[in-house]
């Protein structure tokens, strides 16, 4: 690691403006990187050895820091990240939390996320033995991170992902995924329905996640490890176009005094449901 001794003291600094853009998904596209803020994401990034090329801290915690990471100062994969001290309003300006802890790294996108623009039976990519979940629409970056987080408590190898859900790379997505992030591999279809058709040709079987007047209830379904389950939009739920080429819909039975339950705490039961095969 490179150790900036410098302490940036301007919020025009070329190096602070450029890590600031990396707030908005615009800023995050050019740049192909996204942040990690705090102590626990930039040592969980350090620890899986991604490529972090930025280490952004507050001067007044140089010395706090710099012990936690000592063990990396010389590791060759790390051999090109700059470390970078900031005074505490400059550092202000690029994170995105309330209260920051002092530290954001900046990390290049991961191998563990594509974009797939066309489903091809013949180049499908999910693997025979593979557990997927679908989120359709689901625009919530909270809810996103916790359903990555979720994903890889219950063994659920691929999220596939519609074109309108939350970024992957939001800073609240990557808050609410504890460093999950790089341990489930997402993908994003262009046209879901392609997918959901190329899945079921593959002879897997997909449910929308709903409540319909022909929605069987979970405790009732005879789920299977390769069941592929679609989450809705946290308001609007799934569109009828989709779930109108599923195998059928499903749902959670949930006491009478709620009407439904958060779009996350669903994909969960639906993954624990599967966990347990």
């Amino acid at each position: 690691m490179k150790l900036i001794q410098e302490v940036i003291s301007s919020r025009n600094n070329p190096r602070v403006k450029w890590a600031a853009t990396l707030a908005s998904k615009k800023g995050r596209s050019e740049a192909k990187s996204f942040l990690a803020e705090g102590e626990k994401l930039s040592l969980e990034a350090l620890d899986a050895g991604l490529s972090v090329t930025h280490i952004f801290v507050r001067a007044d915690q140089k010395d706090c820091w710099l012990d936690k990471i000592k063990k990396y100062l010389d590791d060759e994969k790390f051999s090109q990240t700059e470390i970078i001290l900031t005074e505490e309003s400059v550092f202000e300006k690029i994170s995105t939390e309330k209260s920051p802890e002092g530290v954001i790294s900046v990390i290049k996108y991961l191998d563990f996320f594509n974009i797939a623009d066309i489903i091809y039976k013949e180049e499908f990519f999910l693997t025979a033995d593979e557990r997927a979940l679908v989120l359709c629409s689901v625009r919530d970056p909270g809810n996103l991170g916790a359903v990555i987080r979720s994903a890889t408590a219950f063994g659920v190898d691929r999220i596939v992902l519609s074109s309108d859900c939350a970024d992957c790379y939001n800073s609240r997505t990557v808050r609410a995924a504890m460093g999950s992030l790089c341990r489930t591999k997402i993908t994003e279809v262009r046209e879901l329905g392609d997918f959901i058709k190329a899945a079921r040709e593959n002879g897997r079987r997909v449910f929308a996640a709903e409540l319909s007047a022909d929605a069987r209830s979970l405790s009732e379904l005879d789920t299977k490890a390769t069941d592929i389950f679609v989450i809705g939009n946290e308001g609007h739920g799934i569109p009828k176009e989709i779930s109108e080429i599923c195998d059928g819909s499903v749902y959670i039975p949930i006491s009478k005094k709620t009407e439904s339950l958060n779009a996350a705490v669903a994909a969960a039961v639906f993954m624990w449901e599967q966990s347990k095969l």
